[in-house]
């Protein structure tokens, strides 16, 4: 996942894209905005919004200055539940009424959370900036809420970059808060300070990183032992010099606790990001558009089948009926014509006393020769036969009458009429002999 990080501060802007997948990490680059009358806030995320390119997840760092904070107990783990419940446990007890208030959580301890808030004006008001310029937030959150994240950070510190100090203890964030830009020296001392006096148990050391790290660390009175966060070795290929990663290290934390999971989200409630809803409802509706057309084309596609099968059902029917007029010339028209095709199929397929009809048939077919023009009726009951042809003349048909030496039992002669161009009908009567199959 890319995450573009971007943190507003007071006089500049910082961005800075990474890329984090599990242990992995990739730096794309940074740029560095100057804040002033000439170049407001809006020109200046126009232009981030010019660089962007693929979909980076945009998080929006304020300043720590806009969000309150309070160490809550409550008899809850899921931390979800707790930021359903944060907003009726402050009820009263913050002077930001809850309706304008938006809220999220960190563990802190067993059944102990950092309640954070902020007012929905002033976050909403920096959304619809970088909305409007083109490159929305999916994530507003401060920088300090991930510290614990920063590389090789101390399990237990103070954590401070000259513009902000925060609290860890057991790799969890305790305490935040934000300074002005003038003397932040005497403001660490005063913060430090002013915990002790308030019973905290500071940790062990004071860790500083920024721009403003090696100042701080050159001065004097503060109570803890200060030491520089110092860059690893890991990430000496991704930032090149410590000044660069002393400047980007915030914005790394910032990346690796959204892709964990822990990075406090105040874009909730009635700031709660829509525009990757749309983009997924526009998808699903053209999913659904797509679906319901390649239904109608299946349904198309089906009646179209169907359609044609009755066409050739109806086409298959026409000609069995030709068929059957032409099959049976003397025959009434049946009221089913492959019903009685099916029949008459089925006789000439069967048996009768050793004499099969269709080897009859065969041997008739065989006797008759090149003389014979046809038989246009053959009747077989039993053994005895009957046969109506016509033949080119008389002799053709005695002839005929002697082939039938070997099959007919007896044969007899029926009557010969002549036609005038010669040929004749007749009519052809006998009993079968028996004839082994």
């Amino acid at each position: 996942m890319d995450y573009l990080v971007i943190q507003v501060e007071s006089q500049h802007v910082l961005a800075a894209r990474f890329g984090v997948a599990g242990t992995s990490l990739s730096f794309s680059g940074a740029a560095e905005f100057a804040l002033n009358e000439e170049q407001p806030l809006s020109a200046v995320a126009g232009r981030i919004a010019a660089g962007i390119d693929g979909s980076p997840r945009i998080v929006l760092c304020l300043s720590a200055a806009l969000f309150a904070q309070r160490t809550v107990e409550l008899p809850l783990d899921n931390l979800r539940k707790v930021r359903e419940v944060l907003p009726g446990q402050m009820q009263g007890e913050i002077a930001l009424p809850v309706e304008e208030a938006v809220f999220d959580a960190l563990p802190v301890g067993s059944k102990r959370f950092l309640a954070l808030w902020a007012r929905k004006a002033d976050l909403r008001q920096a959304i619809e900036t970088f909305r409007e310029a083109g490159c929305e937030p999916q994530v507003v959150t401060s920088a300090p809420f991930a510290w614990s994240f920063l590389p090789e950070c101390p399990a237990d510190a103070v954590v401070c970059d000259g513009a902000a100090l925060a609290v860890i203890s057991g790799d969890r964030v305790t305490f935040v808060r934000a300074f002005n830009a003038d003397e932040p020296q005497k403001r660490v001392a005063a913060t430090l300070a002013a915990l002790e006096l308030s019973g905290v148990t500071l940790p062990p050391r004071l860790v500083l990183f920024g721009g403003q790290s090696a100042l701080l660390a050159s001065g004097s009175g503060l109570s803890l032992p200060t030491e520089r966060l110092k860059m690893p070795d890991a990430l000496a290929p991704l930032f090149k010099t410590d000044e660069a990663f002393q400047q980007l290290a915030g914005l790394l934390a910032v990346a690796r606790a959204c892709q964990a999971g822990a990075l406090p989200d105040f874009r909730r409630s009635d700031l709660a990001f829509t525009a990757g809803d749309a983009a997924l409802l526009r998808k699903m509706t053209v999913t659904a558009a797509l679906a319901a057309v390649a239904v109608i084309l299946l349904f198309v596609s089906e009646g179209l089948q169907y359609r044609a099968v009755k066409t050739d059902l109806v086409s298959l029917d026409k000609s069995i009926a030709s068929m059957y007029r032409e099959v049976f010339p003397g025959r009434a028209k049946a009221v089913d014509e492959v019903a009685e095709i099916k029949g008459e199929i089925r006789k000439l397929s069967g048996a009768e006393e050793g004499n099969p009809f269709l080897d009859v048939l065969k041997k008739l077919a065989e006797a008759k020769g090149n003389t014979i023009n046809g038989l246009y009726e053959t009747e077989l009951e039993g053994v005895n036969l009957r046969v109506k042809g016509d033949a080119r003349s008389a002799q053709a048909v005695n002839e005929f009458k002697v082939a039938l030496a070997p099959l007919m039992a007896t044969v007899e002669l029926g009557e010969v009429k002549s036609r005038p161009d010669g040929s004749v009908t007749f009519t052809l009567a006998g009993t079968l002999k028996e004839v082994k199959k």
